[in-house]
């Protein structure tokens, strides 16, 4: 799925061989969520310790559902001729579905393929943010735990208009098998090439040796602390890269390991410092290849608000952005935008994110990719 043009001995472009269509579908199979928030707290808890803070609210969130409308909001200003449709598939307690469906249709994610239970409460996450725009998060899952991918593969299979995703997004808020088993299903039709993307969030180092083994993942999307703890897994069963440079910082050390070990794309996300896109070694020459780094938007500090949905809008623009063949450095620049602005704005959905791409394209450090190769001194 992944084509690569190289000149001059660097990476002078990645991009996703989608067939074009006016609006090409996402399909976002993950986790709903109410989010009790404690907003301005004092300071973030230590154990025994109780504080206070300025206010509380109930909101909507949960990792796959906040990305469905990243998705949807990033396209959100280009018009329908440049957007994408985004499916959420999710699992919630029945009595809940006005208050957690309805705000998903407001923002423009279509909900039809969602499932309902009765005697099972929705997922639940406490969110505490302190004065700094600090965050800590304790999550029930719920429901959660009941999303099925076989009642989502046999809805699909008994259409004959079943849709075609262009991209498909998971993460590790829903049990990983079914989200293996839908990954599996939508890459199926050989005609039609669907990029699947896992966000390992929350990470869950029980499961590494399963995601990194995953034939059916193309591509990981993760933070500095998740890519060490996926790299903890390869050192431990791996002995140490003989190619270490000392001038690699240590995420990047961990990002191109994983990419290496697990034959998949590393999309490493990196907070204010941005991101980057790690390769697999070259299938013909077993040869590391060089990366891309993008910045990020620059903020002054009393300008962040909540530092919650930044992740999450990254990854949703990312996928959004790649669903719609945009060249993958494109996709870093308005991911990287999408996650700064969502610090700009309370909450785990902002708005503030539809503004991604003309922000990105108005900032030229952001826009402008660095190659770095990962060449070893030799």
């Amino acid at each position: 799925k992944c084509q690569l043009e190289s000149g001059a001995g660097h990476l002078a472009a990645f991009a996703i061989d989608l067939p074009m269509r006016a609006a090409p579908k996402v399909l976002v199979f993950g986790s709903v969520n109410i989010d009790v928030v404690f907003h301005a707290c004092a300071k973030l808890p230590s154990p025994g310790e109780t504080v206070s803070c300025a206010s509380c609210s109930r909101l909507n969130g949960g990792k796959g559902a906040n990305q469905a409308v990243a998705c949807a909001t990033v396209c959100g200003e280009l018009g329908d001729e440049d957007g994408v449709d985004v499916d959420f598939v999710g699992c919630l307690s029945v009595k809940d579905d006005a208050f957690v469906l309805g705000a998903l249709v407001e923002r423009g994610v279509e909900v039809s393929k969602c499932q309902l239970e009765s005697g099972v409460e929705t997922g639940t996450a406490c969110v505490l943010v302190d004065t700094q725009a600090e965050n800590c998060i304790v999550v029930s899952p719920g429901a959660n735990n009941c999303l099925s991918a076989e009642k989502f593969i046999k809805a699909m299979d008994s259409r004959r208009d079943a849709p075609e995703y262009a991209c498909a997004l998971f993460q590790l808020e829903t049990p990983f098998d079914e989200s293996v088993a839908v990954a599996e299903r939508v890459r199926r039709d050989k005609n039609n090439p669907c990029v699947t993307f896992l966000n390992f969030s929350p990470a869950k180092p029980e499961l590494a040796g399963a995601v990194l083994a995953c034939e059916h993942i193309d591509c990981l999307v993760v933070n500095e602390t998740e890519a060490e703890m996926l790299c903890y897994y390869i050192e431990d069963i791996e002995e140490e890269d003989e190619n270490e440079d000392d001038e690699e910082d240590e995420s990047s050390y961990c990002a191109r390991r994983i990419a290496k070990f697990s034959d998949k794309f590393v999309l490493l996300t990196r907070g204010a410092a941005g991101s980057s896109l790690h390769l697999p070694p070259m299938p013909v020459t077993g040869e590391d290849v060089v990366y891309y780094m993008t910045e990020t938007l620059h903020l002054n500090k009393g300008h962040v608000v909540d530092t919650v949905g930044a992740g999450d809008a990254f990854v949703g623009a990312f996928v959004s952005s790649v669903a719609r063949n945009r060249l993958i450095t494109d996709a870093m620049s308005i991911a990287s935008a999408a996650g700064t602005l969502a610090c700009t704005e309370p909450g785990a959905r902002p708005r503030a994110i539809a503004a991604a791409q003309s922000r990105a394209a108005s900032v030229e450090t952001l826009c402008t990719s660095t190659e770095l190769s990962t060449d070893r001194k030799s």
